[in-house]
């Protein structure tokens, strides 16, 4: 039986979680000819970021998200080591765990993208002594104003995001997603939003719907 390869992809991938809803969007998503909702009920969610809080936080906020819709969803760095992972290890660890799908995020591509802001003028309504008659009033009750114009840097980033099964390492769901995200942004304050696309898509996608909790006798 075919296993999943999970070490090159540890070794080498940066997550660089991003953008509001405003400024995320999804570019592509497939899903497998005849997908079964629901058929993967037992997830790892993986992703890999340049600082272990910021993995964490995105693997908590993924799996809380998948867990409420009723998916049985584990953050990685639970069960795997920080760093690179060992295929052998990481698949063991798989199926000693009992999981049968894998989620995994990882950067496609980054550019930092420089947009220029002309200057603006206008006039405004300024404050004045108007006592000395209306021409006084007239004639100094406008204002001319200006702002110069500013540069902005965002970074541009696409991230992939993929489902496989753990049976066969087939690919079940996938998606690409572009954010623009400002320099000086915290990365982590963008996670949940993410996270939120991403749920709306698969639920859209009918890869998981809403499953109801068991009535207990």
């Amino acid at each position: 039986m075919r296993r999943m390869n999970l070490a090159g992809f540890a070794a080498v991938c940066v997550l660089a979680l991003a953008g509001c809803s405003a400024s995320t969007k999804l570019t592509s998503v497939w899903t497998e000819p005849g997908f079964q909702p629901n058929s993967i009920k037992k997830i790892m969610v993986v992703g890999v970021a340049p600082k272990p809080a910021t993995r964490r936080l995105f693997e908590e906020t993924f799996a809380a998200s998948l867990s409420a819709q009723g998916v049985t969803a584990i953050p990685s760095y639970t069960v795997l080591p920080e760093g690179g992972i060992d295929s052998v290890t990481a698949n063991a660890k798989l199926q000693e765990g009992g999981f049968d799908g894998v989620f995994v995020t990882r950067l496609v591509d980054k550019q930092t993208v420089e947009t220029y802001y002309p200057p603006t003028s206008s006039y405004v309504a300024a404050p004045s002594a108007y006592y000395g008659g209306w021409n006084g009033y007239y004639s100094t009750g406008y204002a001319y104003t200006s702002s110069p114009g500013y540069t902005v840097q965002n970074e541009v980033v696409n991230l992939e995001t993929n489902l496989y099964r753990f049976s066969d390492g087939k690919l079940a769901w996938s998606a690409l997603s572009q954010s623009w995200l400002e320099q000086a942004a915290d990365p982590g304050t963008e996670i949940r939003p993410f996270v939120e696309q991403l749920m709306y898509s698969l639920e859209s996608s009918k890869v998981i719907t809403k499953q109801k909790a068991e009535k207990k006798k």
